[in-house]
């Protein structure tokens, strides 16, 4: 490991990160609020102490080993989490230190569960910081480094390839630099539309411009404390389904579109598979709403059952609905919808829709070779062969997200929390939605837990975004192993 190019980066991430804390504490300053000052002091100092350390490695410039390159993502989101979880500490928006790093890695890690009892009533600046984490995390500290310092002089493959979710690290370009400011350049111009139709649609311009930021990075925090049934607009929600169905998709297809023009870059065995899954669970759900609910109109039904299957599909976690009032079988499919997640490419959590047409398709090749032994079959996504070996990473991927994924329930259960709230409360972190079901529900929180829940919960919320092996691997002996 490459000890010069990791303090040179991480001093950079620093001072970044502190950067960014500027914004929400100038705004807080304009605003007359006792934690702008707070929050301007920690940018300035952070800044100040990360530069130094990057000033000293200045002059390191080589190209990342994969053992440094590793190191590199997992400390970031280490550190990142670290330096958000100060302004909810020193300006005492959180009672410990520990609720204020569970804070600050679900924002980063766009999970959105929160410890926060009275969003109202916290400090507009510190509302604004929160959001902020989300869309830094949202595309992806290690992106967002790539795109806008050129001047570190290293290479990003390897930082690309262990920042970027899903079974497939798809570059858009040839250079790993020109791709993260594409993908930052796109993810930016949908923030900023998005910001422009909200406020169009009624919302004040600072909700327009959080809702904006935890939409594109399916993050879900919200302004509110009724989440997005305070607005009560079907248009802001029909809206916020749209961007939240955008953001769920590979964002290397939308860069396929503008460059060819060709409405069938869109079309891949992942998004007919995505949007069929999704299409078939929000008309179960609305018939079964429609059917069985009391005075409820149709229009409401396919409105409310549509953005709770976008919204939890997507990872984003918004509330329009309490929907543990709804019958029972809805709850199995919402959990099935914490599972698969969005595509993979996309700022959304969960296994990843490819993986599992991928373990699907592979069950199906085995059925069939028990019929005919000597057959040869090949399991394709986009008339392409798959590689034996990404689907056995697909298949170890899936066993350890259920191994941890175990491992948390036990932690919860035996902390005292039911069954039920347990096992979505595993599944909300892994799988970076944030509402579970049970005593964690939508509008409830994770204020109430025991610290050991909350550390094994905010350990999963970094694992699910990391997908596990990037952060797995720095506490396995053969990594440090020279």
């Amino acid at each position: 490991m490459d000890l010069r190019i990791l303090s040179k980066l991480l001093g950079g991430l620093v001072t970044i990160i502190s950067l960014f804390l500027l914004l929400p504490g100038v705004y807080g300053v304009l605003s007359e609020e006792s934690a702008g000052g707070t929050l301007i002091a920690i940018g300035v100092i952070g800044s100040l102490i990360g530069a130094i350390i990057f000033l000293t490695q200045r002059k390191i410039r080589s190209e990342i080993n994969h053992r440094t390159g590793l190191a590199i993502v997992g400390l970031s989101w280490i550190v990142s989490g670290g330096i958000g979880a100060l302004p909810y500490a020193l300006t005492g928006s959180t009672p410990t230190i520990l609720d204020a790093l569970f804070e600050s890695v679900s924002g980063f890690s766009g999970t959105g569960a929160s410890i926060l009892t009275d969003i109202e009533g916290t400090q507009s600046c510190i509302l604004l910081w929160r959001s902020m984490t989300q869309w830094i995390g949202g595309m992806g500290i290690i992106l967002f480094f790539i795109a806008i310092l050129p001047i570190l002089g290293v290479g990003g493959v390897q930082l690309f390839r262990a920042e970027t979710p899903g079974p497939n690290k798809d570059k858009i370009t040839p250079r790993v630099r020109e791709t993260a400011r594409r993908l930052w350049g796109l993810y930016l111009g949908l923030t900023v539309l998005l910001v422009v139709l909200l406020f169009a649609s009624g919302m004040s311009f600072f909700d327009a411009v959080n809702h904006a930021m935890t939409t594109l990075s399916t993050g879900g925090f919200s302004t509110k404390g009724d989440g997005i049934a305070a607005f009560n607009s079907p248009q802001i929600e029909y809206l916020l389904i749209i961007f939240m169905l955008i953001s769920s998709v590979n964002f290397s297809l939308y860069y396929r579109l503008f460059a060819t023009r060709k409405i069938s870059e869109l079309s891949t065995t992942e998004s007919r598979w995505y949007l069929s899954l999704l299409t078939i669970f929000t008309a179960i759900i609305t018939y079964t709403l429609w059917t069985q609910s009391e005075g409820l109109a149709l229009n409401d039904a396919v409105r409310q059952s549509l953005f709770t299957v976008v919204c939890t599909a997507s990872s984003t976690g918004f509330t329009n609905v309490d929907y543990m009032t709804w019958p029972v079988g809805i709850h199995t499919m919402i959990v099935l919808l914490m599972f698969m997640g969005g595509m993979s490419g996309s700022t959304a959590g969960g296994l990843k829709c490819i993986r599992i047409v991928a373990a699907m398709k592979q069950l199906m090749k085995e059925v069939k070779k028990v019929i005919h032994p000597r057959g040869l079959y090949a399991i394709k996504v986009n008339d392409h062969a798959v590689p034996d070996d990404i689907v056995n990473t697909i298949w170890g991927f899936i066993f350890l997200y259920f191994t941890v994924f175990t491992a948390l329930i036990c932690i919860l259960t035996f902390q005292g929390l039911d069954l039920l709230s347990s096992a979505t409360a595993a599944i909300s972190a892994l799988s970076n939605i944030g509402p579970a079901l049970g005593e964690l529900g939508p509008y409830d929180n994770y204020s109430q837990l025991p610290d050991l829940s909350k550390a094994a919960l905010l350990s999963g919320m970094l694992l699910g975004r990391l997908e596990f092996y990037t952060l797995i691997v720095l506490f396995t002996r053969e990594y440090w192993r020279k």
